[in-house]
């Protein structure tokens, strides 16, 4: 503790900085209530409601508002002591002089010991000596509304014992106070004393432990990972550790001394050189990414200025860079691949349904731009019929972590048509995340193909049947009749030509009619 707070919890009655005051403010503030109510139940006795209420809470008003109005101070405390004192007064004069009343004045002195100041006991000393004196003298002297005590008359001697224990009461408890003051004074002087042994022995365990300390940061800069070099404020080299040495091909004995500028010449106005110079002139730390063209390596870098020069730190990452590059390479030949294919594509979360990405494909063939697409879910293309369909096909989808799944479905455009697609859908790490790539076929105009096929097929089977019951029965039974005419008698030549040509004929006919149905049977769809 410094000798100014010292001096300033001397010159302050309560001990602040033991939370004296706090906790006697907090006490203070129950028995004031506590006085206020008591008031309330004495005026049940003899009807003093407008005593116990007016006064009363004039009383409280009072105390609070000069607080209120010097809550950083201590006068606050020589007003509530008259307050004490003034309650008492009130007690008696609403008990009618009750004997017992006079006892508030015991225990409002000893209330105020708990704040440590002694002088807090004259104010309500004074005020008891001003009441005693007037209301006793009045009620010897035969007034009726001056209650001072229940005898009709009181005799000096009692009046002047009355007062002497009272002002002894008041002395000990400001002599209490007192001592309890002196008491923390004394912890304040013993808490400095301790606190200025504590700072020289902490200064003594320093100045110790400086030389371990210096060691033991060498052993730690040689042992971690980074390259670590120190310079001072004219740039001479003044710590180089072993990392250093492997990262940038130069010995501990060729660093220490030198002009950082002078051993790296070609380094003069990089960006390691401007970083390091604005380091030293913000005296704030800097990190960034530089390339050394020398040894063809990036190294990431972290400067930290101090009243010592500048501590840098630094790590070869051109693995690191070339890792990047490669992903960059990667993410280009899938956004190539995605965004020009002519068929639709699009990435899609199956746990939200929200569209992450689509291709030019998929805006041109569904209608909505991609802006709309990527504030849509799979919901949207479908329609509302199909969406019931819809979650347990993505139930399914989403146990299938492994392989491409292949399913058909029907989607809807923005301007409502339907369209039946095949889609083929994979997992798929998109931005970090589980999703799913989707490509989208158009299968409509082939299945409206195939149902023409199916239709004619319907058309051909009729045909061939027509051809194989209706046809062929009558041509069945002329041929079945043509040979009776062999067993008549044939009248001449020309009729025997005739009957052969009908059978000719006929027969010719029927093979046709089978021609025409093995044709018209079976139409393949393929």
């Amino acid at each position: 503790m410094t000798k100014q707070s010292f001096e300033l919890a001397e010159a302050e009655a309560p001990i602040v900085y033991f939370g004296v005051t706090k906790r006697s403010n907090r006490l203070v503030n129950y028995f004031l209530a506590g006085y206020f109510l008591l008031g309330l139940v004495f005026a049940t006795f003899y009807g003093t409601w407008l005593l116990a209420a007016g006064f009363g809470g004039f009383l409280l008003v009072a105390y609070y508002s000069f607080k209120f109005a010097h809550p950083d101070h201590c006068r606050y405390q020589y007003v509530l002591s008259i307050i004490l004192g003034l309650y008492m007064a009130q007690f008696i004069y609403q008990m009618h002089g009750m004997i017992e009343m006079h006892f508030f004045v015991f225990i409002g002195s000893a209330l105020l010991i708990t704040f440590q100041n002694w002088k807090l006991q004259l104010p309500m000393l004074f005020i008891v000596l001003v009441h005693h004196i007037l209301f006793s003298y009045l009620h010897n002297a035969g007034v009726s509304w001056a209650y001072f005590s229940e005898q009709a008359y009181i005799n000096p001697p009692t009046f002047l014992i009355h007062i002497l224990l009272a002002m002894m009461i008041f002395l000990i408890s400001g002599l209490c106070a007192y001592q309890l003051h002196q008491y923390h004074q004394l912890q304040l002087q013993q808490a400095e004393q301790l606190d200025v042994m504590q700072e020289n022995a902490k200064l003594s365990i320093v100045r110790q432990k400086n030389t371990e300390a210096m060691e033991e940061r060498n052993v730690i800069l040689e042992s971690i990972g980074d390259a670590f070099f120190a310079v001072d404020k004219n740039w001479a080299v003044t710590y180089w550790n072993k990392t250093a040495e492997k990262v940038l091909f130069k010995s501990k004995k060729e660093m220490l001394s030198q002009n950082l500028w002078d051993v790296f010449p070609e380094s003069v106005d990089s960006k390691s050189y401007r970083q390091y110079h604005l380091a030293i002139r913000t005296n704030e730390a800097v990190h960034f990414e530089d390339y050394y063209e020398p040894l063809n390596r990036w190294y990431e870098i972290s400067a930290y200025p101090s009243t010592a020069g500048l501590s840098v730190y630094f790590k070869d990452i051109t693995d690191r860079k070339q890792i990047n590059a490669d992903l960059i390479e990667s993410e280009k030949r899938y956004s190539d691949v995605f965004h020009l294919s002519p068929l639709p594509m699009w990435v899609v979360d199956l746990s939200s349904m929200k569209f992450m990405d689509v291709n030019q494909a998929t805006v041109n063939h569904y209608g909505y731009s991609r802006d709309e697409f990527l504030t849509m879910t799979l919901k949207d293309i479908r329609p509302l019929g199909e969406l019931s369909s819809m979650e347990s096909i993505l139930a399914r989808a989403k146990s299938e972590t492994k392989g491409i799944g292949r399913r058909q479905m029907i989607h809807c455009k923005k301007n409502g048509e339907l369209m039946n697609m095949e889609i083929e859908f994979a997992p798929f790490r998109f931005k970090g995340m589980k999703t799913s790539i989707v490509i989208a076929n158009d299968m409509t105009e082939r299945l409206r193909y195939i149902k023409a096929i199916e239709q004619q097929n319907e058309k051909l089977q009729a045909i061939s049947w027509m051809q194989s019951h209706v046809v062929r029965a009558p041509l069945a039974r002329i041929m079945g009749l043509l040979p009776l005419f062999y067993d008549l008698q044939v009248r001449n030549k020309k009729d025997e030509e005739i009957i052969k040509y009908m059978i000719d004929s006929a027969n010719e006919l029927d093979e046709v009619i089978r021609n025409i149905t093995d044709v018209t049977g079976i139409v393949p769809l393929h």
